[in-house]
Order: C-alpha cells, then sequence, then structure tokens
C-alpha cells in the first residue's frame, strides 16, 4: 500500500484486513488517504463513519455518514445503511432514550386451561376419574401486550437511571377461570465499567390478576452485569429476589399456600457470528412456599435463532425476521402433596418447541405470528400435559 498509495484496490484491501484484526485506526488511515486519492466515494465515507461510530467518535462519525448520502447518483444500500448510522447516533448521543413494542391479536390453544393428559390421576394417594370440566379444554383468548425502556443519560460514559415496563392482558373466550392481567416495572441505575461493560442495581414491583381476581403481588430487587464479546454481541448475567403475595379467590381458594420468596439466577446472550444469530437464556429459580410441597427448584434453557432477511414487496423492501425457538425446564418440588399422594414427590419435565415470524408492513408496523407445542412430563399424572397454541396480531414499535 506505500509503495502505491494511489492504488485504491490495494488500500481498500489492507483497511478490510485492518478490522477483521480489530485494527480500527490502522484501517481509517488507509481509507483517509483513499479520499484524498479520490474525494468522491460514497462506500469509503460510509466505512469510516461505521469504524470512527465503533471508536465512540460520534461527531466525525456523522460528518463522514453525512457525506456519504450527498449526491443523487449514491447507491440506495449506501444510503439507507448511512441513515441507519446517523439515527443511532441520535440516539446515543440524546440525554434520552426509549423504545416501546406493543402487539395486540388472537390466540388459539389446545390445552387453554392446562388440564391433564387423562382423567385418571391422584387424589389422597389413590387413583381418581377427574370430572370432565376438569380436563383439557380448548379455547381462544383475545391479548394485548407491552414492553417499554427508558433510559436517562447521566453522561455519555453509558451511565444511566433505567426504567422498564411489561404488560399483559389475555381475556379467554370460554375459560374466563384463565384470564391473565400482569404488570411489571423495575427501575435502577445503569453503571459503566470501561467501553464495553456495565452494571446495574434495580427494584422491582409485580402485580398478577388471574380469574378477574387478585392473584399475587410481589416487590423485590436485581442487580446486573453486561458485557460485549469482541464484536459477537452481548453476555449478561443477572440475579432477583421478589417476595410474593398470593391471595385466594373463588376459582383459587389455596392460593395463598404459594406465598414466599423467589429467587431467580441467568445467563443470557445475544451474538452473532457470520449468518447465524442466537439468543440464549440459561436460568435457575428457586420458589420458597409457605407450604412446603409448593416450594420447588427449577432449572431452564431456552434459545433462539433469529434470521433476518429483507424481501421486494410492491417496488418497496420489507424486513423480516423468522426465529425457530427451543427450550427445556425441570422442575424439582421439594415434598409430597398430601391431597394428591404423600409419598410421591412432583417432578417435572417440560420441552418447548415453536417459531417466531414477524413481518414488516410499513415502517414501525407489522405482523407477528407465532406458534408453540409444550409438553410435560410429571411424576405425578394431574401435571402431565400438553399443548399446541397459534397467535397472531398486529405490531408497533416506535
Amino acid at each position: 500500500m506505500y509503495k502505491s498509495p494511489s492504488n485504491l484496490d490495494v488500500s481498500f484491501k489492507f483497511a478490510e484486513q485492518a478490522v477483521a484484526r480489530g485494527d480500527y485506526e490502522a484501517a481509517i488511515g488507509a481509507l483517509e488517504r483513499m479520499l484524498f486519492f479520490n474525494p468522491n466515494l460514497p462506500r469509503v465515507k460510509l466505512e469510516l463513519g461505521v469504524l470512527y461510530f465503533k471508536l465512540d467518535s460520534f461527531e466525525l462519525a456523522r460528518g463522514y455518514l453525512q457525506d456519504a448520502v450527498k449526491g443523487s447518483d449514491v447507491p440506495d444500500d449506501i444510503r439507507a445503511q448511512a441513515r441507519a448510522y446517523l439515527a443511532e447516533i441520535d440516539r446515543r448521543l440524546s440525554r434520552h432514550e426509549y423504545s416501546v413494542f406493543l402487539q395486540g391479536g388472537m390466540r388459539y390453544q389446545t390445552n387453554a386451561n392446562l388440564g391433564p393428559n387423562g382423567l385418571m390421576v391422584r387424589a389422597l394417594g389413590q387413583d381418581a376419574i377427574l370430572g370432565q370440566p376438569f380436563g383439557k379444554h380448548p379455547d381462544w383468548n383475545y391479548f394485548q401486550t407491552v414492553s417499554a425502556y427508558y433510559a436517562h443519560k447521566m453522561n455519555l460514559r453509558g451511565d444511566a437511571i433505567e426504567l422498564t415496563f411489561q404488560g399483559l392482558n389475555s381475556t379467554q373466550v370460554k375459560q374466563h377461570a384463565f384470564n391473565l392481567g400482569l404488570m411489571e416495572v423495575t427501575v435502577g441505575q445503569r453503571v459503566a465499567v470501561g467501553q464495553n461493560a456495565s452494571f446495574k442495581y434495580y427494584g422491582i414491583g409485580d402485580q398478577v390478576w388471574l380469574g378477574g381476581a387478585n392473584y399475587f403481588n410481589a416487590i423485590g430487587g436485581g442487580l446486573s452485569a453486561r458485557t460485549t464479546v469482541g464484536s459477537f454481541g452481548i453476555v449478561e448475567a443477572y440475579i432477583e429476589d421478589r417476595h410474593r403475595n398470593f391471595f385466594d379467590s373463588l376459582n383459587y381458594p389455596t392460593a395463598s399456600q404459594q406465598t414466599g420468596e423467589l429467587i431467580t439466577a441467568a445467563i443470557t446472550t445475544d451474538v452473532a457470528s457470520g449468518a447465524l444469530h442466537w439468543v440464549t437464556r440459561v436460568g435457575y429459580d428457586e420458589g420458597r412456599a409457605i407450604f412446603n410441597y409448593n416450594s420447588y427448584k427449577r432449572y431452564s434453557i431456552d434459545v433462539a435463532f433469529p434470521f433476518a432477511f429483507e424481501l421486494q414487496l410492491f417496488g418497496t423492501p420489507h424486513q423480516f425476521v423468522f426465529a425457530p425457538t427451543a427450550g427445556y425446564t425441570r422442575a424439582d418440588y421439594a415434598a409430597p402433596d398430601p391431597v394428591l399422594d404423600r409419598k410421591i414427590v412432583r417432578h417435572d419435565n417440560e420441552q418447548r418447541y415453536g417459531a417466531i415470524f414477524d413481518a414488516q408492513i410499513v415502517d414501525n408496523l407489522g405482523v407477528r405470528t407465532e406458534v408453540q407445542y409444550f409438553r410435560i412430563d410429571s411424576t405425578l399424572s394431574n401435571y402431565t400435559t400438553n399443548s399446541f397454541s397459534i397467535a397472531v396480531g398486529p405490531t408497533v414499535r416506535f
């Protein structure tokens, strides 16, 4: 490259190799020399903007990206990438950051009430025939979900006050005892550690309604730590402690027996290598209840493989994401339930398989379709069950 500084092909190849090694400064030097010999290279300006972005030099990145889209002959792919980075720069330099995801729709479940696979169950240590109304029943429901995030940034280093909200409302067409409402709020401070890591301490508040009545509320706190793994993605670990208060109701007259602590620990990843992108969660839950047969230890793993692609529809590009999912959970209860069987301790093994398909309709409007099958094998036939569900509805992101 130094022997032939005006050879743009050689300089660009040098820059590619420097980026692959993580030597962004060397790549920047090579690309800037290319602009000295030929200032009308929008792709080189785009690459410079991206490199300065990776170095957190946002104002320099903005200048190159803005130059990259000037002119009427700029290729559409360069224009789209530059605008995406410019929007991300504006987001990062702003004191306020937020995102909201909304979905509504309908869901069909083959086992809406989580009834056992058969009517032969255990009761008072003997086999018993369950009444048909308590067996498996299919049903439709209408649902609405919201997921919101807000951060007030205290500086450019990454320190921020963060607030999250999760909400769900689900109304069954027939099985009204399983109408579900849920709200969770977290608020805490994120503290940056260097350029690529942070930790957060936060408070948690939960409220759940089931069958139209107050089911439980919870208050607690958590601590999480997050770091990037090179250019591959993000790894985050967290631990949370909630004290849950359950309430008896007409449909759930013994719910209060579950009152107690819930401790959750998990590690999540969101990483990509080449065309392969995967998201995982490995978790542990320990529920401690007033009545020991409601106490449990639960181990779980979930994985998804999102695949994003773009299609031209009606002359305009639309974004699509298809994500196969799978999961497994093992739940071990602390003691036998004397109402069912004094000698058999409950152990559940659950398998989950599914897929999510997101389709962009226009701008931030889309449609999400989700299918899932789960199966639970238990030492107690009362809890051996399976179900298939499909949900579809419009989505809004902003």
